[in-house]
């Protein structure tokens, strides 16, 4: 678990507040088990049942999977439908996620070193 993204996580409440907004969760509580999280080192066996849930349903699609921009961003496809540009699989690695927060530009490896020299 990336706790440096987690860190950013509660600095950044956006992030965490759209998610829980389309999930229909409680942010709050949801800002409290990231808290946990970072205290426990990431420790998911710390969480209950109904904490578990928030976890799988608003932290985690925050920090594992999250889908890359590619170099030229996203664009819609014939069908209408919004995809990514990426090259090389569609996530970002979990060494890039921190720096896709901070930089608000979400990019794999590959993609950011190809939008660098275009």
């Amino acid at each position: 678990m990336n706790l440096q993204v987690l860190g950013f996580l509660i600095e950044n409440e956006s992030y965490i507040e759209s998610i829980a907004d389309q999930t229909k969760v409680d942010s709050g509580a949801t800002f409290g088990i990231v808290k946990l999280l970072l205290a426990s080192g990431g420790d998911l066996g710390k969480l209950s049942g109904k904490q578990t849930y928030h976890y799988e349903n608003v932290i985690k699609p925050l920090l594992e999977n999250v889908q890359c921009e590619g170099p030229i961003g996203m664009f819609e496809d014939d069908d209408g439908n919004w995809v990514s540009s990426c090259v090389s699989g569609g996530v970002i690695d979990d060494e890039s996620l921190y720096q896709c927060y901070l930089e608000e530009d979400f990019k794999c490896q590959t993609c950011r070193y190809d939008s660098d020299h275009m």
